[in-house]
């Protein structure tokens, strides 16, 4: 149904919105005038991944630690149930990974970012028992490194902030019922590039994939030694020659970067989509291309695919 992704400062009250957020929707799903489906909620959090405080010290120890909270994520995601990710979630690189999970689960998402200043945070921090803190320098690196959620960004978006000092009642509750219609009437997105049902995809469709691949690399390389500053890119309807879908008119490719887009890394994403898709249609026959395998098929999802990693990429501090 839906994944609900919790986000602030280390000890900004997170886990007390999250439970917050669980209360109100339970009482909802069992209150008499609720007609919908049956749903369940559940918070997924640090502790029940097995992962603890002392993960954060260090990247070597904070990569599997998060790990395997998505995993905990991804293997809790259902059509009935409502998931609330409690945990840092500081870094908007690990949000969107869930982001994409949740869009191949085919749930809605919403983000929950918990304003509080970092003083507050500290002054929370330092009235903890011992076994409950961070290290100091830990909790210092969480704040610094923090990555702020943004309404702009479609993994953080619906982004709904509630901030340290709002007791989310009378006008303020507000926020709970935009959420809960969030989660239960918003729109699905559709899953990523990557992750679409293919279904026999015809004898020449690794041909197809290596062509149409090569051709778009190839055209944007030729663009860019004409245009050096060049953000959009297209790919004539010639170009779909044997393709009846030609009429469409030319592809458009939107890169909007602001480095130099190299042949090494046009090459470099050439050759991780066309992995993807050779690895999927020899395991379980999932591709980015779906089960449309005409050119023109072929061209726009990579085309979609670079516009997404070369715009994850760019977003990244």
């Amino acid at each position: 149904m839906a994944l609900i992704t919790i986000s602030g400062y280390p000890c900004s009250g997170k886990s007390t919105r999250a439970q917050q957020i669980k209360q109100d929707f339970e009482n909802r799903l069992t209150d008499e005038s609720y007609n919908g489906p049956k749903l369940s909620v559940e918070i997924v959090d640090d502790p029940s991944s097995k992962v603890g405080r002392e993960a954060y010290d260090d990247s070597i120890s904070e990569k599997p630690a998060r790990a395997s909270l998505f995993t905990n994520v991804t293997r809790s995601l259902a059509e009935d149930k409502i998931i609330i990710c409690d945990a840092p979630n500081y870094i908007k690189g690990f949000r969107y990974q869930m982001y994409c999970a949740a869009r191949e689960a085919k749930v809605r998402v919403a983000t929950v970012f918990v304003v509080a200043p970092p003083e507050k945070c500290r002054e929370w921090h330092d009235a903890r028992a011992s076994d409950e803190k961070y290290k100091q320098e830990t909790f210092d690196n969480l704040i610094m490194r923090f990555e702020e959620p943004s309404s702009m960004a479609r993994w953080d978006s619906p982004l709904f902030a509630i901030s340290w000092d709002d007791d989310l009642k009378g006008s303020n509750a507000n926020i709970l019922e935009d959420l809960w219609l969030g989660v239960t009437q918003g729109a699905k997105k559709a899953p990523t590039a990557a992750v679409v049902t293919s279904v026999k995809p015809p004898p020449n469709a690794l041909q197809t994939l290596s062509k149409m691949t090569t051709l778009l690399v190839s055209s944007i390389q030729t663009q860019i030694g004409m245009n050096p500053s060049a953000a959009i890119f297209t790919l004539p309807a010639s170009s779909f020659a044997s393709d009846p879908q030609q009429t469409q008119g030319p592809l458009k490719v939107n890169l909007p970067v602001t480095k130099t887009i190299t042949l090494s890394e046009l090459q470099r994403l050439k050759r991780q989509f066309e992995m993807i898709q050779r690895k999927a249609l020899s395991t379980n026959g999932q591709t980015g291309v779906g089960n449309r395998w005409g050119e023109r098929d072929v061209a726009e999802a990579f085309a979609r695919y670079l516009e997404e990693v070369w715009g994850t990429s760019n977003n990244r501090r």
